[in-house]
């Protein structure tokens, strides 16, 4: 699982990565903390963008959860070199869609477990109650706070 076949992208690159997961897992939480411009399109889609250390611009896509939605996941992800998958544990059913559309569609992700949701339960045992593979990274990380947000996109980039 490599987001980027030859290594880590050029210094100029710009690259989207989708964030989704269950309702208030703290998708909005994230795309704010990430960085500059966030933005809500036709009261739904939200959109942002971050520059990493290094020069590659993270466009980052929040995936809407309701089910009525589901069919623009497919148009949010075409472009995606990745997708943060937010955890709250307090309700990881609602993890299980979006899973099953990165898993099915093989598109590089990672699990963030969002710790001021998630209260004391470890990785691997969300890794198990999630069914996630063994290769696939399983982070914590506070959706809140831009210096743990910047982590998760540096390590889903460098994938």
């Amino acid at each position: 699982m490599n987001a980027f076949p030859g290594g880590a992208p050029e210094r100029s690159a710009a690259v989207t990565v989708v964030v989704a997961g269950g309702q208030g897992a703290g998708k909005t939480c994230f795309l704010r903390a990430a960085g500059h411009g966030h933005t809500t399109l036709a009261g739904l889609w939200e959109v942002s963008h971050v520059t990493l250390p290094g020069g590659v611009t993270v466009v980052l896509r929040a995936m809407p959860e309701r089910r009525r939605w589901w069919w623009v996941w497919d148009q949010l992800a075409v472009d995606a070199v990745g997708m943060v998958v937010l955890v709250d544990t307090t309700c990881l059913p609602a993890s299980y869609p979006v899973l099953d559309y990165v898993e099915a569609r093989h598109l590089p992700f990672l699990v963030a477990i969002n710790r001021p949701l998630g209260g004391a339960r470890n990785r691997r045992e969300i890794r198990g109650a999630l069914r996630v593979d063994a290769q696939v990274p399983v982070l914590t990380c506070d959706a809140t706070e831009p210096e743990s947000v910047m982590a998760v996109l540096r390590h889903l980039i460098t994938l």
